[in-house]
């Protein structure tokens, strides 16, 4: 007999102590870079500390197959598409990618291409309004990006910003428009684990029949 699906609000407080653990864990490494390096390197590194502690807090949990801290505040468990079966290590590894480092490296690719896009190509400055580049200086890949938007028209870096803004305004409504679907059915409560199919079920001891 398969295991009962997790329901809506035990999904939900999971996620929500998750969320919890997981800040604090950010607030703890933050703290400790502020202390050793000071408040510039704190700013300049603050997102590669969120993404470190994130991978930290899920591959000690879900990538090594435990349950994560709000899992097991309500006790739910990850089962793959079969609902009887945890999922296997590739797809944990998948799961754990596409929620925590893929909006991290989408951020960090579409940030600056919009940055440079709205730059002022004569002067090589951000125009106003526009947020300046990060306190580490021009990276290799700032740079390749900053010399091929170089070469565009302005009807080209016209339409590509257009179609960045888009790109990005699409993913934050994709994610609430997901949410919303999630209180209609109650299945996946995060898109990450829609598109690896995994779901939670209730690791509490079945009712005997």
């Amino acid at each position: 007999m398969a295991p009962a699906a997790a329901s809506p609000p035990e999904v939900i407080r999971a996620a929500q102590k998750d969320e919890y653990y997981r800040g604090g864990l950010r607030s703890a490494a933050g703290g400790a870079l502020h202390s050793l390096a000071g408040a510039r390197k704190w700013l300049e590194w603050r997102k590669e500390v969120e993404l470190l502690s994130d991978v930290a807090y899920f591959g000690l949990t879900t990538l090594a197959g435990y349950q994560t801290l709000g899992e097991e505040y309500v006790s739910i468990i990850q089962v793959d598409p079969s609902r009887i079966h945890v999922p296997s290590s590739l797809r944990r590894g998948v799961l754990v990618t596409l929620h925590a480092v893929l909006p991290y490296l989408l951020d960090k690719a579409l940030l600056p291409l919009e940055q440079e896009l709205q730059a002022d190509p004569d002067s090589g400055r951000p125009l106003q309004g526009s947020l300046g580049p990060g306190g580490r200086g021009c990276s290799g890949a700032r740079r390749w990006m900053r010399h091929h938007t170089a070469t565009l028209t302005e009807q080209q870096r016209r339409a590509l910003l257009r179609a960045v803004f888009v790109l990005r305004q699409g993913l934050a409504c994709l994610q609430r428009l997901h949410v919303a679907w999630f209180y209609i059915h109650g299945v996946f409560y995060h898109l990450a684990k829609r598109l690896t199919g995994i779901t939670s079920v209730s690791a509490a001891c079945p009712e005997r029949t």
